[in-house]
């Protein structure tokens, strides 16, 4: 069986998923040119104050603010902040991530309903209607997963807009030409070393208290079979690579792993531009120093089933919040693109 699937089939067999989801109509209300608000950021609207300070919040914060996987330090998937229906006017719905709760006695089962720019643009709105408290919590529950990767879908989509107008051509160029893809590198980053295979690529950010730095690993070698996804081999290869290509501040020192301190998080999923890929999520840390900070990375097979194609970035922020970094990189990954 192929695993790689076009995005058109992607798109429709995830919504085919969330079959209990129905779009809902505009009903002539206004619409705001651009979304708003804070990245990694959702609106919750509830019927009062008291059902988001209660379980209902209980039920959105468990699954939204749970912890982002492979951070040094626990940060949310998302910020939530919550209005009462009441104050729910048009400031409020140029939000990029509006998720609606109504607590309905008169419907006799839940409702769960979807839109995307339906008030401003880039958007995704989710509303569900419930008779109470307990059939709310079973929709919620059904669906949370679908309700995540729809909200980090938009996430994506809306930094890669902001990317946009600020990518470095040249580095798209030289990807093309090395590596036969295109990825929308944002202008700022510079080539810190280059081989046959692979290239580094790293950007620095002053900043007051601390420089922030990104890197951009990419390397390709042969497909012979799917051992390329097993998770050891991708431990090692990212080893084998950072401690050749990526040195420390001092003497002997240069990057690897850090294995003791949290595990790595593996996740296969389909919802990649060629379909099939392994993400990997983890820590990285200096041999004979002390700088470390999460990572990220995808391993995917490219669309003529002839090269394991690995992009992996990485963020140093000491002392300091890393969620939004590592999310744009994320959604950088996410342009990757071989044309036909």
């Amino acid at each position: 069986m192929n695993l790689f699937y076009n995005k058109t089939r992607k798109m429709w067999l995830f919504l085919a998923g969330m079959s209990a989801l129905i779009l809902f109509s505009c009903n002539g209300e206004a619409r705001y040119d651009r979304s708003t608000g804070r990245t990694n950021e959702i609106l919750i609207v509830t019927n009062t104050k008291a059902q988001w300070e209660g379980g209902i919040g209980f039920v959105v914060r468990n699954c939204f603010a749970q912890p982002l996987a492979g951070l040094p330090q626990p940060e949310p998937m998302f910020h939530l902040f919550n209005v009462a229906n009441k104050d729910f006017n048009k400031v409020f719905k140029a939000q990029h991530n509006i998720l609606i709760i109504d607590i309905n006695s008169s419907f006799t089962e839940p409702l769960v309903e979807t839109r995307s720019d339906h008030w401003s643009k880039p958007q995704r709105v989710i509303k569900i209607t419930a008779p109470d408290t307990a059939s709310f919590r079973k929709a919620f529950e059904e669906h949370s997963t679908a309700f995540l990767d729809v909200f980090c879908a938009l996430e994506i989509e809306r930094t890669n807009v902001q990317f946009e107008m600020a990518r470095s051509v040249k580095l798209i160029n030289i990807l093309e030409k090395q590596f036969g893809f295109s990825m929308q590198v944002p202008g700022g980053f510079v080539v810190a070393a280059r081989d046959n295979n692979f290239i580094w690529l790293r950007q620095n950010m002053q900043r007051v208290k601390q420089d922030v730095e990104l890197g951009i690993i990419i390397h390709e070698k042969p497909y012979t079979d799917t051992s390329a996804f097993n998770e050891e081999m991708i431990l090692t290869l990212r080893d084998s690579l950072t401690s050749k290509f990526i040195p420390g501040p001092s003497a002997g020192s240069y990057m690897i792993l850090s294995r003791g301190f949290i595990d790595p998080v593996f996740k296969r999923t389909d919802d990649f531009v060629t379909g099939f890929a392994v993400e990997t999520r983890g820590i990285w840390m200096v041999q004979n120093d002390f700088m470390g900070g999460p990572f990220i990375s995808y391993t995917f097979v490219d669309p003529d089933l002839r090269r394991v194609i690995t992009v992996d970035g990485y963020v140093y922020n000491p002392s300091d919040l890393k969620r939004n970094f590592i999310r744009q990189l994320e959604a950088i990954f996410h342009t990757i693109s071989f044309g036909n």
